[in-house]
């Protein structure tokens, strides 16, 4: 006769495992929204303590964070600090204006951030405006008033436009005008094609852009040339300004690759 014996089973006790401590989470880096990056390399300064009453060509990039007053001609990127002010010409391959400026520039890239202030005038190829403008402004391939931009003009002109913040006066776009939510245009408006969001707000003329009458038309500030423009396509004048050629100036303009498509009418 077999006799088993039977054992209780050994009761498993769960060893809980030490808590982690909570980490705090990395704060989120801020992403720069800026066009034009400011300059680091061959790089000139102008400190904020000075004020500079002068003629300034070379090589390179400047930062001004004083007074400065005069013209300058870079071949790379001006950048006028916040809290610094410029009264001028310029003819550089990049304009950033987080201060005041007064004046005119002529550049491949111009951008007014969010502290910035301009009066005059602007002729480039790209152009993106963030601060408040009092002046004209055209821009050859595209023009962007972000949600800070507050623009005065007697005349806007390019080939896309599109305005998120606010405008006042002649908006003229050879191909595309788009007014997003919360943007606001009042004035008259010239343009081949317009898309408007909901809350976009558009008050004034809308005339249909017409290439043999609206291309040799301008607005120029009296103290400029009264020389009108051929048409929007690369300005001669503008290239030669800043010492680029014609021909290769589109390789200095950076490319916006998200560009504005035309929405079908069904999807809108």
């Amino acid at each position: 006769m077999g006799f088993f014996s039977s054992k209780k089973k050994e009761e498993v006790q769960e060893v809980s495992k030490p808590q982690e401590p909570v980490r705090a989470a990395a704060p989120k880096v801020p992403v720069s929204t800026d066009m034009i990056k400011t300059p680091i390399n061959n790089l000139s300064i102008i400190k904020e303590n000075f004020k500079v009453k002068a003629t300034i060509e070379g090589k390179g990039s400047l930062v001004i964070g004083g007074e400065y007053e005069g013209d300058i001609t870079i071949d790379d990127t001006l950048f006028i600090e916040k809290g610094a002010k410029f009264s001028g010409t310029v003819h550089a391959k990049n304009v950033k204006i987080s201060g005041e400026f007064s004046g005119t520039l002529y550049s491949t890239l111009a951008e007014v951030t969010k502290s910035g202030k301009l009066n005059g005038l602007i002729n480039a190829n790209k152009t993106s405006l963030g601060g408040t403008v009092d002046g004209v402004v055209r821009s050859i391939d595209s023009l962007e008033i972000t949600k800070s931009g507050t623009v005065t003009t007697k005349e806007c002109k390019s080939k896309n436009i599109k305005v998120e913040g606010k405008v006042k006066g002649r908006v003229v776009a050879s191909e595309l005008l788009e007014v997003t939510s919360g943007g606001s245009i009042e004035g008259d408006i010239i343009t081949k094609g317009i898309r408007t969001e909901q809350g976009g707000s558009i008050i004034g003329n809308i005339q249909t852009y017409d290439e043999k009458i609206h291309s040799s038309e301008t607005v120029l500030d009296e103290k400029l040339s009264s020389k009108s423009e051929e048409n929007l396509d690369i300005d001669p004048e503008i290239a030669k300004l800043i010492k680029i050629k014609p021909d290769d100036m589109k390789k200095y303009a950076k490319k916006d690759e998200s560009e504005i498509k035309r929405i079908p009418a069904d999807k809108k």
